[in-house]
C-alpha cells in the first residue's frame, strides 16, 4: 500500500466572523468561529487521485485552503509527511505541496516557459537563477503536460484550457509530492475538462504524485478518481456539513453519493453513474434490443415520458433490428399495427403522432 502523505485528525474548518457589538460585550469576544465542517479524518496517499465533491456551499474551497495552509484550521490537526503544517515555514510547505487555484494569476508579460519556471521559486527564491537541474525539471514539467508546442507564447495569448495546463505545469515544476487543485476544470469546455482530468490521473499513476482536486464534474470523477471525499450540505440550522471518504463505486452503491446531491426534479442513475432530469412516466412501452442503440433509444423514450421495460411480451413495444451499421427501429402499436422507422428521430416522431391521434 502506498504511504500516507497528508492526513487530518479531527479537523475542524471554517472562518471567524465579527460578533455584533451587543453580543461581543456579552461574551467578551469580538469574534466567533463559524464551523463549516468538523471531525474530518482524511488520508491522502502517494500515487492517488482524490476528487473532492459536494454541493455548493458545502465548504470544498475552505477545506482545500485549510489543507494547503492558506487558511488556519479552527481545530484538529493537518500533517504533511508526519509534520504538522502549522509548524512548517512557508518555504518548507512550498517544497511539499503545490496549490492551483481557480482564480486567474496576474502573469504580466510572461511567456509560458517563464511562468512554469516560477514553480522553482522554493529552491531558487523569486530572483534566483535557474540551475541546470532546475531547467531540466521545468522542461520535464512542460513535456509531461503537453504544452511544449506553445512554450514560447505569452500567457495572454492562450485559451482557458491551455492556461490551465500551464498552471498545472508550474505546480509540477514545483516538484512537490502533493498537488492540490481547486476546480481546475471550471470554465473549460468538455474536451479540455477530459484532457485535464486525464493529465492529473497520469501524474498520480505514473509520477507517484498525490493529487487532490475539488470539482463539480461528477461523471469524470467517478471514472478517474481512486477515492472520493464527499462533503454534504450544511444543515439549515447552521450545523456543520458531514463528510465521507470512499471508493467511487462504494459511494454509488450505498446511496451516499445520491443523497449528497438529492434535489427535486432529477434523480441519480446508479447504473450509469450520472444524474438525470426526472420525467414522470405517462405510459409503459417495451424495448427489445441491445448495445448502444438500445441505451440511447431508452434515453429518448424516457425523455418523452415513457416508462421503458425490457422484453418482447409488452403489446406496445419498440424493437431494434439489424447489424450495428444497418439498424432499423420498429414499433408495435398495441393495436395490431407495425411501423418501421429508420432512426430514433423518426421513431419518436411516429410515437408523437400516435399520441396525438
Amino acid at each position: 500500500m502506498n504511504s500516507a502523505l497528508l492526513q487530518t485528525r479531527d479537523l475542524e474548518i471554517g472562518y471567524r466572523i465579527r460578533r455584533p457589538a451587543s453580543a461581543a460585550a456579552t461574551h467578551g469576544r469580538r469574534y466567533m468561529d463559524r464551523v463549516v465542517a468538523g471531525h474530518l479524518s482524511l488520508t491522502l496517499r502517494q500515487g492517488e487521485l482524490v476528487c473532492l465533491l459536494g454541493p455548493n456551499g458545502s465548504g470544498k474551497s475552505t477545506l482545500m485552503r485549510t489543507l494547503a495552509g492558506v487558511q488556519k484550521a479552527l481545530g484538529g490537526q493537518v500533517t504533511l509527511e508526519d509534520r504538522e503544517i502549522s509548524r512548517m515555514s512557508p518555504k518548507e510547505m512550498a517544497r511539499k505541496l503545490s496549490l492551483v487555484l481557480t482564480d486567474r494569476v496576474a502573469t504580466g508579460n510572461l511567456n509560458v516557459y517563464a511562468l512554469v519556471a516560477l514553480g522553482r521559486y522554493p529552491y531558487t527564491g523569486w530572483m534566483g537563477r535557474l540551475s541546470e537541474k532546475d531547467e531540466e525539471v521545468v522542461r520535464h514539467a512542460i513535456e509531461s503536460t503537453g504544452i511544449r508546442r506553445f512554450a514560447s507564447r505569452h500567457i495572454s495569448d492562450l485559451s482557458d484550457g491551455e492556461r490551465q495546463k500551464v498552471m498545472i505545469a508550474r505546480a509540477l515544476a514545483q516538484d512537490t509530492p502533493v498537488i492540490m487543485l481547486d476546480e481546475p476544470t471550471a470554465h473549460l469546455d468538455l474536451p479540455n475538462r477530459i484532457e485535464v482530468m486525464r493529465l492529473l490521473k497520469e501524474l498520480a499513476r505514473k509520477q507517484g504524485k498525490a493529487v487532490v482536486m475539488s470539482t463539480h464534474e461528477l461523471d469524470l470523477a467517478l471514472q478517474a478518481a481512486d477515492r472520493i471525499w464527499l462533503m454534504g450540505a450544511p444543515g439549515r440550522d447552521g450545523t456543520p456539513a458531514d463528510m465521507v471518504s470512499g471508493m467511487p463505486e462504494e459511494l454509488v452503491l450505498d446511496g451516499r453519493l445520491e443523497g449528497a446531491f438529492k434535489r427535486n426534479g432529477f434523480e441519480f442513475d446508479r447504473h450509469s453513474g450520472s444524474f438525470r432530469i426526472h420525467h414522470e412516466p405517462e405510459e409503459t412501452i417495451g424495448l427489445v434490443g441491445d448495445g448502444a442503440e438500445a441505451y440511447w433509444t431508452r434515453r429518448a423514450l424516457e425523455r418523452k415520458g415513457f416508462r421503458v421495460v425490457s422484453g418482447p411480451d409488452i403489446p406496445f413495444r419498440v424493437e431494434i433490428r439489424g447489424r450495428e451499421d444497418e439498424r432499423a427501429w420498429t414499433y408495435v402499436d398495441g393495436r395490431g399495427g407495425v411501423h418501421d422507422c429508420c432512426d430514433i428521430c423518426s421513431l419518436i416522431d411516429a410515437l408523437e403522432q400516435r399520441r396525438g391521434a
